[in-house]
């Protein structure tokens, strides 16, 4: 049918037709008779006695209770009983029943003249077919064996998070997701998969489009190009052998589909603030507490010895803002909000022989910091085509790319919270002139947000280029060949300028401002630029065979792949820049020591064959095999190849007569389980050979006839090799369960178990120096690092259960889904190289991974009889922290720190979603949370810093005996509430639940749509990290472990539209 244009409708014209047309059907009503009017009564009183009856049964002839059966457009409706039977009654003849299950086909009856239907509802093919991206292909979830998790892109744009990863948080069971930054440009998350399982690398392989490791990986892809993530947990993921030990992670992006053009366009516009900051002690607080530190130290100076009442007033009144100042510096520093936005115009189609999908994307974040430099812009293009060649050869082409453009002041994140956290609040941000103060140690932060020290940008470029082809051979059904090619490149461009500004000091004396000279070198601008330039080539050939024989299916492929994976770096720094108008190389200082440079290149391949077959029965019986042969440049040559095989098995329980006959509430049960072996070759290359670097001060030679020696440059070891260093291996077993109950009601179970061995780490505890090998030059650098080669000694078992429940409800006006996924993950150490004579409740060895050393504080000492009739350390005093004399000897040593139970990844995850929709609304929630998690946070205060309000407000003082927080102290080295006495009074349950996301939306009507051309227009709001339940009040429980000196977390509130052509 013609639209009509929008331009062509008249509201007048349409109203006369309207009325025209009414006046026609009132003319003609009008000489109803009475006889009419009896027979129209008599029909409505007949309609009302129509009682339709059946039996509702399956493809196998049984009888199917719970069906419903609906009357069409109408609310009325029946279940089918026990015996598949119903009954309902019906209106007219014309009403039209529809029967409906899960995972069956929907059927249509008109009532007519029957009063008995009977009805066989067959399997909705479409649903049981439902495939599942697996690695090197796709599998029916129906069939599958192994433990592979799968969301759908549509969900995943309903965040309004522009890194990809933040949206996974709470989707999957046996996926740890923790977000430790909201910088924006670096504000991803650490992924693992069933926890830590090594001391080694965690890292999850990520796969897009079937190229493993491809360059530019999850982080920065457009959610709007992506059709599924799946994940891979168990030995399913052995087909990707050398690098699947820790799981793997495969993206599908979205693929042309058949039929006219289709138009998508989305933006939305976020509003972005932490989700937590610490609050900080005000200025007279903080005077207070300095006047209590120094009584602390001199009781004889009384107790205003730092400030006077007087002054401790001013501070308070703000009466005095030049010298008596009460700065906020996290308000003097951050915004309350930032902005961020996000655009996507895509285009889909194609026809029986070309298909195709094409897009273009931005994001740009802004960062929190006032008058800040910090910035991140993204311009990202994706085009995958597929055609059909000939009937036997298909080939497609996709490539995409992305710039990455990031602004940064000149000081790291990190040290800018550092400042803002330490700056203390009798000292301003600004004098009252506008002129800025030194802040702290000559770090006033919120001038280093600024762009006034220089700033670094880092633009970076990421295209991807992938060439696949498929050939049927003709003569042999099921048997074809397919293959890819792929080119991956990247560019990482970093320039970083650091001039040198200026800062205040008011001398109240002579009541002047002398300025002091920070940032930069030595008063100097000086320069850095890094070149890092990657590329990938990964090329894959496959000889597969598909066919199925009357109830045998099977699926099976043998392969080769290659890639080789090329990385050159460079850096040259300039120093004693004459001026900053002209940050180029050139323009830095000519001597000598103005110049500085290093660079390296690394080049690594492997080689691989891969093969699968898969089996079932009447998929009933399911079997899977796998097997990847690796080699890998980074181990020695003897030692390169590994084999990493893969078994699984499953049994659709449901679909034996015997259970489904009686067994009626399950609609489908599934028994699996699989066993592989898996690799992990994520090390330090070249460690089969000596490792060497050069000096400038290798040692000192003097020439024949020289007056004088000099320093030559030279070569230092700095590690010794091992020839025999191959795979990491993890060894995973898997058993679970799939089923289907009640048609509404979904449950999967699983139980893991994983051994690692061959774990790459060396003996450095157990050596002794006089081994030679330790640290022969007695270096006391930070860096150091011993030259004992790394062996492949460690082993850590883990093991644990994860479960899904879900529920799904179809009505025809409201529909709702609802599933929560729950992961119990625990890691033991079984080796590793530790000091002999290390006391077993402090030994790594049969505890969890990462878990602290530290003094276990038991509460305050309250009173000088407490102390002095319990342990403590040296110098101890009232109101100091209470640490267990776990050994009993009388005294606190380091003997009595003990392994904390927990780490700062959780043993226990667990997540929410819900989707529901009426009419034209739609509403979507994730939630997450976990438990069993620690992180330590030690404030840096005192003299070196402000206070946190947790601590100033609940110390322990004479005026406060009960005080929850120790007194304060200077937090020296030797501190008795911190510094070295690591202790478990700063180490908090990081336990939390969080509304990860949260979207409304309403989709206008198709009916007005249709009147301008549009085919469907979507606006929403939307939020992420919405609120977060957690003890830890300071900061965001998902931040790192230190002194709480990170970029926040974000919370997101967000509002957009999509419109589609």
């Amino acid at each position: 049918m013609r639209k009509k244009n929008l331009k062509e409708f008249s509201p007048l014209k349409f109203f006369k037709i309207k009325a025209l047309a009414f006046l026609f059907i009132l003319s003609i009503s009008l000489p109803v008779t009475a006889s009419s009017f009896s027979a129209l009564t008599g029909k409505i009183k007949l309609a009302r006695e129509i009682v339709v009856t059946g039996t509702v049964t399956n493809e196998t002839g049984a009888t199917f209770p719970g069906v419903a059966v609906k009357i069409k457009g109408t609310e009325k409706a029946v279940q089918t009983d026990a015996k598949g039977k119903f009954s309902i009654s019906v209106a007219a003849t014309t009403d039209v029943l529809v029967f409906s299950y899960v995972g069956y086909t929907i059927q249509e009856q008109t009532v007519g003249d029957r009063t008995t239907i009977n009805v066989q509802l067959s399997a909705d093919t479409k649903t049981l077919n439902e495939l599942v991206v697996v690695g090197y292909g796709t599998q029916k979830k129906a069939t599958l064996t192994g433990s592979i998790s799968q969301v759908k892109g549509a969900d995943l744009v309903k965040s309004p998070q522009p890194n990809l990863s933040n949206s996974l948080a709470g989707r999957f069971s046996g996926v740890v997701i923790n977000n430790r930054s909201g910088e924006p440009g670096y504000d991803g998350s650490n992924i693992t998969i069933r926890g830590l399982a090594t001391t080694g690398s965690n890292n999850v392989l990520i796969v897009v489009d079937g190229i493993p490791g491809q360059i530019g990986g999850l982080e920065r892809l457009d959610p709007n190009d992506i059709e599924s993530i799946s994940v891979l947990k168990d030995a399913s993921a052995a087909i990707y052998g050398n690098r699947a030990a820790n799981g793997v992670i495969l993206v599908t992006t979205k693929k042309g589909k058949t039929g006219k053009p289709t138009i998508n366009y989305s933006f939305n516009q976020g509003f972005s603030s932490p989700t937590r900051l610490p609050k900080m002690a005000d200025a007279a607080t903080y005077a207070q507490i300095m006047n209590e530190i120094s009584f602390d130290s001199n009781p004889a100076g009384g107790l205003n010895q730092s400030y006077t009442a007087d002054q401790i007033e001013k501070f308070r009144n703000g009466s005095d803002p030049l010298l008596y100042p009460n700065t906020d510096w996290t308000d003097q520093t951050l915004e309350k909000t930032a902005l961020q936005s996000q655009h996507s115009l895509s285009i889909n189609g194609g026809g029986q022989d070309v298909k195709y999908y094409m897009s273009l994307g931005t994001v740009s974040q802004d960062g929190l910091y006032k008058n800040g430099a910090t910035k991140y812009n993204q311009y990202n293009f994706r085009t995958n085509v597929d055609a059909n060649v000939s009937k036997y050869l298909k080939v497609g082409l996709s490539v995409s790319g992305r710039q990455e453009n990031r602004l940064f002041p000149q000081v790291a994140a990190g040290d800018i919270f550092r400042s803002i956290y330490r700056a203390k609040p009798i000292v301003s941000a600004y004098y009252p002139n506008g002129l800025p103060t030194t802040g702290i140690e000559n770090a006033n932060p919120a001038v280093q947000v600024t762009d006034i020290g220089g700033t670094s940008k880092s633009p970076t470029q990421v295209l991807n280029g992938i060439l696949r082809a498929t050939f049927i051979i003709p003569g042999v059904e099921g048997l074809s060949v397919d293959g890819f090619f792929s080119a991956d490149k990247s560019n990482v461009f970093t320039k970083s300028f650091n001039k040198p500004y200026l800062l205040y000091q008011y001398d109240p004396t002579s009541k002047t401002y002398n300025s002091v000279i920070t940032g930069g070198n030595n008063q100097k601008a000086t320069l850095i630029e890094k070149h890092q330039n990657e590329s990938l080539l990964t090329s894959n050939i496959k000889l597969n065979y598909a066919r199925r024989f009357n109830l045998h299916d099977i699926n099976a492929f043998v392969g080769y792949e290659q890639s080789e994976n090329h990385l050159e770096y460079f850096d040259a720094q300039r120093f004693n820049f004459l001026s900053t108008n002209l940050p180029e190389l050139s323009q830095g200082g000519a001597a000598a020591t103005d110049y500085l440079n290093s660079g390296y290149s690394s080049n690594y391949n492997r080689k691989s064959v891969i093969s699968r077959l898969a089996y079932s029965y009447d998929d009933k019986y399911l079997f899977e095999g796998q097997l990847r042969i690796d080699g890998s440049s980074i181990f020695p040559e003897g030692k390169r190849f590994g084999y990493f095989p893969s078994a699984s098995a499953g049994w659709v329980m449901s679909k034996e007569k015997w259970f489904s006959d009686n067994v009626k509430f399950v609609d489908n049960l599934k028994i699996r389980a699989s066993y592989g072996a898996l690799g992990n070759d994520n090390v330090k290359g070249f460690q089969y050979f000596d490792n060497y670097v050069l000096v400038g001060n290798g040692f000192v030679a003097q020439s024949p006839g020289a007056a004088s020696s000099s320093i030559q440059p030279g070569v230092n070891l700095v590690k010794l090799a091992n020839p025999n260093i191959t795979w990491e291996v993890a060894k995973k077993l898997d058993i679970g369960i799939n089923a289907t109950l009640f048609k509404n009601f979904s449950i999967e179970a699983i139980y893991f178990q994983q051994k690692r061995s061959d774990i790459l780490t060396t003996r450095n505890a157990s050596l002794p120096g006089s081994s030679g090998i330790v640290n022969p030059f007695d270096d006391k650098s930070v860096n150091y690092t011993p030259l004992v080669p790394s062996e492949n000694i460690g082993k850590v078992n883990s093991n644990g259960f994860e479960a899904t429940l879900g529920y799904n409800h179809n009505g025809e006006n409201f529909k709702w889904n609802a599933s929560g996924n729950f992961t119990y993950a625990k890691s033991k150490v079984i080796f590793i190289d530790e000091a002999s004579g290390t006391p077993d409740y402090q030994r790594k060895t049969g505890r969890p991974l990462n878990v602290d050393l530290l003094y276990n504080a038991i509460g305050i000492f309250r009173t000088q009889q407490e102390l002095d009739a319990y342990p403590h350390v040296s110098g101890a005093k009232v109101g100091d922290l209470k640490y267990l004399d776990y050994n009993n000897d009388g005294k606190i040593t380091a003997d009595d720190q003990t392994r904390t139970p927990y780490s700062n990844i959780p043993q226990i995850t667990y997540g929410f979603t819900l989707g529901a929709s009426y009419k034209n609304f739609d509403l979507s929630m994730v939630l997450a949370g976990q438990t069993q998690v620690s992180q330590y946070v030690l404030p840096e205060s005192g003299s070196i810093g402000n206070f946190y309000s947790s601590w100033a407000d609940n110390r322990f003082s004479a005026a406060n005996p009960n005080g929850t927080y120790p007194r304060v102290t200077d937090r020296a080295s030797n501190a008795i509430s911190g510094g070295q006495f690591n202790n478990t009074f700063w180490l908090n349950d990081a336990s939390f639940l969080r509304l990860k996301n949260v979207e409304l939306a309403y989709n206008i009507k198709a009916s007005f749509l249709e009147r301008i051309n549009v085919s469907g227009l979507r606006i929403y709001a939307s939020a992420f990290n919405l609120f977060t339940i957690s003890k830890v009040k300071d900061y965001d429980p998902e931040g790192t472990s230190g002194s709480g000196q990170f970029y926040p977390q974000q919370r997101i509130i967000n509002l957009g539209a999509n419109i589609k052509f």
